[in-house]
C-alpha cells in the first residue's frame, strides 16, 4: 500500500510530516527511525532546494508491506547529491543529517525526474509469526 501527502514548503510543516509517517507506521518497530529520517530529508529539502522557497512544496510518500517501508521525500531540487562522508567534523553546525539517515535506514537512494528529485529510505523488520 502507498500513501502520499503534499505539504507547503515551510519549515513549520516538518512536525506534520513526522506525524504523518508516525501514524502510518504505528506499531512498527522502525516507526521512530522512519520519523527521524523523514524529518532530516524534509529539512534538507526545505533548506537546500526551491521547495523551501515561496510557493514551494514537498511530496511525502510512504509505501508499506509487511516487514518493509519506504519513505520518500520529493522536491524541486536539481539533483545534486553526494553520499554522506564517513568522517564528520565534530564541531560543525551542519552536515550530519544525511550521514545520520544512512546510519539509521537499511537502504537509501536518490532518483531524478523531469520535475525534481526524490530522496528515499527503506526500513525492514522481522514479522512475528
Amino acid at each position: 500500500m502507498e500513501w502520499s501527502q503534499t505539504y507547503p514548503g515551510f519549515p513549520a510543516m516538518v512536525p506534520a510530516i513526522r506525524a504523518f509517517v508516525r501514524g502510518l507506521l504505528d506499531g512498527s518497530p522502525r516507526a521512530a527511525d522512519a520519523e527521524l529520517v523523514v524529518s532530516e530529508l524534509a529539512g534538507n529539502s526545505l533548506r537546500h532546494t526551491p521547495s523551501g522557497g515561496v510557493g514551494g512544496e514537498l511530496f511525502i510518500t510512504v509505501a508499506m508491506r509487511p516487514g518493509w517501508a519506504r519513505i520518500s521525500v520529493a522536491d524541486a531540487g536539481s539533483g545534486q547529491w553526494n553520499r554522506p562522508e564517513a568522517v564528520l567534523d565534530g564541531v560543525a553546525e551542519y552536515g550530519r543529517g544525511l550521514f545520520l539517515v544512512e546510519q539509521v535506514a537499511d537502504k537509501i537512494g536518490h532518483d531524478l525526474d523531469e520535475t525534481g528529485q526524490t530522496m528515499w529510505a527503506e526500513f525492514v523488520w522481522d514479522i512475528e509469526p
